[in-house]
């Protein structure tokens, strides 16, 4: 069978080609193209397919990840949508709930809320009214349906988001309007609450459905037209595509709710690291995935990978299940410059794809984190991508003179060295947010850097947060792409309870874990699966009662499990998140939810690796290390053998990345060929 994997990210398209007969692999970068996402894919798919020889009918399956969904809603791009909810509600995008509380900003006298998703012009009363327990208070008045139908053509919207009160509890009166709608406008993409964000919360139900139907029209289009280009290559495997869960998931599924999409491509990579985990028996790992746009940081504990259910993109709350990860804008194309107060600030301005870096020779003139490792020799300008992209370092010292070192007083290197050490430090303080701030170490933790440039960053990283043992993957440049081929297909359902433990019986409590059963039976069906090899795993969303957020707590056993055995794991997670516990009070499960997965079975090809017991350098380059330039040892990767040790300093060099250690760290390679670095004693 063979096998492709594509990640398009801010600056390049990754594809990788699996053969698992043949147990070979290849990879290669194209340039993304931002106006057209969908062609930079297509060029890679021509480019794997010509570079591994294999004919587009070989091809059983596609795993996609893409920016597509994030990118409409932080760049305003999204369909013109309108608002149904219940009257009385038409306001609850502007009365929010975050713009209130938890923000940077708290104390800014001059904060200025921002835009509700939908204007309120676009914001219509539905005349119905469902109690919290699903009582029908007020029938709904079909008698206005073509009031409101008229005012949305009127209107030319692209995509309407039904959000009703209480229509998580009883959706019938959604499920009406959805029915007419989506046979009045046929053209217009229709979205429900009761299937996008089936829980209470009434913002937050809102936001997701909303941002569901924002970007519905133009997700639809692409996977619909890649689909069809990817026929016309002559491919006939299937094509799934990468969900923020970390899972695989057919066409149909994410068309109709591409909010699942939002976290897509950095979900590849800690994917590929989770099942990286499983393989070598690592249990706790942080992953560091350095893109050309933002450094993404997940957290990977008992062998699984943290989830939420919430997430906030652009001040908007989103509750779809969501692999954990923290981003900050500390890519490689990362923009540095001085601010007015004469500091030195990175990010969030990204170089991107275009032009990119100064030293890509595509026009760029502003100095970026890459521009300034390749100064420093973190990165070869001879051996970049086996030299298919060249760089200029001339252009990348004089973005560094101009921008940078002349406005600090400084010498290009020196400049280089703060913006390295800086865009170090950001990186380190989004890990201990991710884990100190919740209850974790660090330093029990291994670290497995990925993205071009992740390795380049490892060894400062590690060196800042006291960890002992980083693990730099095989193809880390292309990991995420690689997660796309060996992730699981994952589906995720829920059920919303609200009720006290002390009041939940345990014939109700099978009874709502029947339901979800039956919702995923209805999933897999309608995908073409069953419960072959499938494995389920329930969770329960608990808080104390009165709280307003909730922990996961997850369900060992469906067959024995109690309102005590839940409550319990409640206070463990609440006792480790929060450090206390609140004896005696009562316990509320709010949501029950199901995870059911369908495991992909892969042959996964080592490295290509040298004999022999000698660990010889190719030869040495100028790398600056601790403000003193040093002559380093270079070694190729796919020369050195399993069980090599090297003592830094040294670099390993690679295709799609570099690694620079220390004399402080050991560099060996296990039988899969992933780089494992020791701190000396």
């Amino acid at each position: 069978m063979k096998r492709i994997g594509i990640d398009v990210g801010g600056t390049f398209t990754d594809v990788v080609l699996i053969d698992d007969g043949l147990g070979r692999m290849w990879f290669t970068k194209v340039a993304t193209t931002p106006q057209d996402p969908a062609r930079g894919a297509l060029d890679g798919i021509r480019k794997i397919i010509s570079q591994s020889g294999a004919d587009y009918a070989e091809i059983a399956r596609i795993g996609h990840g893409t920016t597509i969904a994030t990118n409409l809603i932080v760049e305003g791009k999204g369909a013109r949508t309108a608002l149904l909810t219940t009257k009385g509600f038409r306001d609850i995008l502007e009365i929010r709930r975050v713009s209130r509380h938890d923000r940077a900003d708290l104390y800014d006298l001059f904060f200025k809320n921002p835009a509700p998703l939908v204007p309120r012009r676009l914001r219509l009363e539905v005349d119905e009214r469902v109690a919290f327990d699903g009582e029908v208070l007020r029938p709904l008045d079909t008698a206005q349906f073509q009031e409101l139908s008229a005012v949305l053509k009127n209107a030319e919207i692209e995509a309407v988001a039904i959000c009703l009160l209480h229509a998580h509890v009883n959706p019938a009166h959604e499920k009406a309007v959805v029915s007419f709608l989506q046979a009045e406008l046929p053209d217009v993409f229709v979205t429900s609450s009761c299937d996008v964000n089936p829980e209470m919360y009434e913002y937050e139900r809102t936001s997701t459905t909303v941002i569901n139907g924002m970007i519905g029209p133009k997700c639809k289009r692409y996977i619909s037209t890649f689909e069809q280009e990817v026929r016309k290559l002559g491919i006939d495997g299937e094509v799934l595509f990468m969900q923020s869960n970390g899972g695989l998931a057919g066409a149909p599924l994410v068309m109709d709710r591409p909010v699942t999409l939002l976290e897509s491509g950095p979900a590849g990579g800690v994917t590929a690291a989770v099942k990286l985990c499983k393989r070598i028996g690592i249990e706790n790992a942080i992953t560091g995935d350095m893109g050309g746009t933002t450094f993404d940081v997940s957290m990977i504990h008992a062998g699984r990978p943290q989830l939420r259910t919430s997430t906030v993109l652009q001040t908007v709350t989103v509750r779809t299940p969501t692999i954990d990860i923290e981003s900050i804008g500390a890519g490689g194309g990362s923009i540095a410059r001085i601010d007015e107060a004469g500091g030195l600030r990175i990010g969030p301005d990204s170089a991107g794809a275009v032009p990119g870096p100064a030293c890509y020779g595509r026009g760029g003139t502003d100095p970026t984190i890459t521009d300034c490792n390749l100064i420093l020799g973190y990165i070869d300008p001879d051996g970049f991508m086996d030299g298919e992209l060249e760089l200029d370092i001339q252009a990348a010292r004089k973005a560094v003179d101009v921008h940078l070192a002349r406005p600090l007083g400084v010498s290009i290197e020196a400049a280089a060295r703060i913006v390295r050490s800086i865009g170090s430090s950001l990186m380190a303080q989004a890990i201990r947010l991710l884990t100190v701030e919740r209850g974790f170490d660090p330093r029990d933790f291994a670290y497995i850097p990925f993205g071009g440039g992740g390795p380049v960053h490892a060894i400062e990283i590690a060196d800042e947060l006291d960890i002992d043992h980083v693990i730099v993957p095989n193809l880390p440049g292309l990991l995420s792409a690689f997660g796309m081929l060996i992730a699981d297909q994952t589906y995720d359902l829920q059920q919303p309870v609200l009720v006290n433990l002390d009041e939940l019986t345990s014939a109700r409590l099978q009874a709502l874990m029947a339901d979800l059963k039956q919702k995923a039976d209805e999933v897999l069906a309608a995908g073409g699966e069953g419960w072959n090899g499938a494995i389920a795993r329930y969770s329960a969303d608990c808080r104390y009662a009165g709280q307003a957020e909730t922990l996961s707590v997850d369900i060992d056993s469906a067959a024995d499990v109690t309102m005590d055995s839940i409550a319990e794991g409640f206070a463990v997670e609440h006792q480790r998140h929060w450090n206390f516990t609140r004896k005696g009070a009562p316990v509320t499960l709010v949501n029950l939810r199901l995870q059911v997965t369908l495991p992909t079975v892969l042959n996964i090809p080592a490295q290509a690796s040298g004999a022999g017991d000698d660990v010889t350098p190719f030869r040495h380059r100028a790398v600056v290390i601790g403000g003193e330039q040093q002559q380093v040892a270079c070694y190729r990767r796919e020369a050195l053998r399993a069980g090599a040790a090297i003592v830094g300093p040294g670099i390993i060099e690679e295709r799609s990345s570099s690694l620079v250690f220390t004399k402080d760290w050991t560099a060996d390679l296990d039988g899969e060929g992933n780089i494992h670095l020791k701190r000396n004693s």
